[in-house]
């Protein structure tokens, strides 16, 4: 008793020194310590403690960049897989169909083929549908239905305008509907004022839109060079070689030379084949009448998509086109009127035949 006594005493007087006292584990009796050997204990303590607190910390950093990780690239795979598309659509054939309405000053016959889609999203669709039939109508529009002040003055000369149009759907995916317009005309009469012209349209059937040959290729002296040496081949060197020849085919192609703009409607198209062809044309539609045997006013060579990289745009169109396949279903027109003087079988044709002057049409 007088030991421990003790040993209480000098831990008393030892406050303040820089020493502690600890009672030893089972003996009732206290040992001393240095206090610095309590802060490194203490100090080893709190470090097991932030060893597992940072160890906890360290497991929630990476498992929140493994999920950060995992929805980037759900997102990645969300925004690069192609959008689903079109498939259970329908295009039915139409005709428009007049044969001399007594409504004008002239006669007039009309059997003029166009689309009609069903299936798509349907404020779209009715766009769509009201672009294929406006295309259908273009040349009818331009000199019969909707004419401007001088064609309203060369109206005075018709005795019959008359037209015969067929719509050919050559490819449809579930991205992209794409067709070509032929068209036989004559205003005034048809006999003498027979023309043949043709048209293409591209629909992009997710936003709508059409696509124009300037959206797709840059038309620039290098494609218009490719396309002339490819169109002299069909048209037995029509468009020449020398750089004037150039400039000029590329005129047209812009639309940009005034002069030549009075006198004709230039018209680029292009339209995708069965096989994914490309074709390319343009129209030199007249804006004058004169009396001509029949002729054709289009000119247009077909390739492999391979042939325009050089010239391909950065257009939506490209993309769409690779990951295309077959979709939709098109429908012929169950009643197709044959044109009294435009038709193949009935008509003109045979007249001229014996004149022996007919263009293959």
């Amino acid at each position: 008793m007088e030991e421990r006594e003790s040993i209480q005493k000098t831990a008393q007087e030892s406050e303040g020194t820089g020493y502690a006292v600890q009672e030893s584990e089972g003996t009732g009796y206290a040992v001393q310590g240095t206090a610095m050997e309590q802060k490194i204990q203490g100090m080893e303590s709190a470090g097991e403690k932030a060893k597992g607190r940072n160890g906890k910390l360290i497991g929630a950093v990476i498992a929140g960049i493994l999920i950060l990780l995992a929805a980037g690239a759900v997102s990645v795979w969300y925004v690069m897989r192609p959008p689903k598309g079109c498939e259970d659509y329908t295009v039915q054939m139409q005709q428009y169909y007049v044969e001399y309405s007594d409504e004008y000053d002239y006669w007039d016959v009309l059997t003029i083929e166009y689309p009609e889609i069903a299936g798509i999203d349907s404020e779209k669709q009715d766009a769509v549908n009201i672009m294929m039939y406006d295309v259908a109508m273009d040349r009818s529009n331009y000199w019969h239905f909707n004419p401007d002040d001088e064609v309203k003055e060369l109206q005075k000369e018709y005795s019959l305008f008359c037209s015969d149009v067929t719509c050919n759907v050559k490819y449809h995916s579930q991205y992209l509907l794409s067709m070509y317009y032929a068209e036989i005309y004559a205003p005034a009469n048809p006999v003498w004022y027979i023309s043949m012209t043709k048209r293409g349209l591209n629909i992009d059937l997710l936003t709508g839109e059409a696509y124009e040959l300037a959206d797709i290729i840059r038309i620039d002296e290098a494609f218009v060079d490719f396309w002339a040496k490819r169109a002299n081949r069909e048209y037995d060197d029509m468009f020449g070689d020398e750089e004037e020849d150039r400039q000029t085919l590329l005129a047209w192609f812009l639309k940009n030379d005034e002069e030549w703009n009075e006198y004709y409607d230039f018209q680029s198209y292009f339209y995708v084949t069965e096989n994914k062809e490309i074709a390319l044309g343009i129209s030199i539609n007249p804006k004058y009448l004169s009396a001509h045997e029949p002729q054709e006013d289009f000119y247009e060579i077909c390739c492999d998509v391979q042939d325009l990289e050089a010239f391909m745009t950065e257009s939506e169109f490209w993309k769409k086109y690779e990951l295309s396949e077959p979709a939709g279903e098109i429908r012929q027109c169950e009643e197709l009127q044959g044109n009294l003087w435009l038709g193949d079988i009935e008509g003109v044709w045979e007249y001229w035949e014996e004149k022996g002057d007919l263009l293959a049409h």
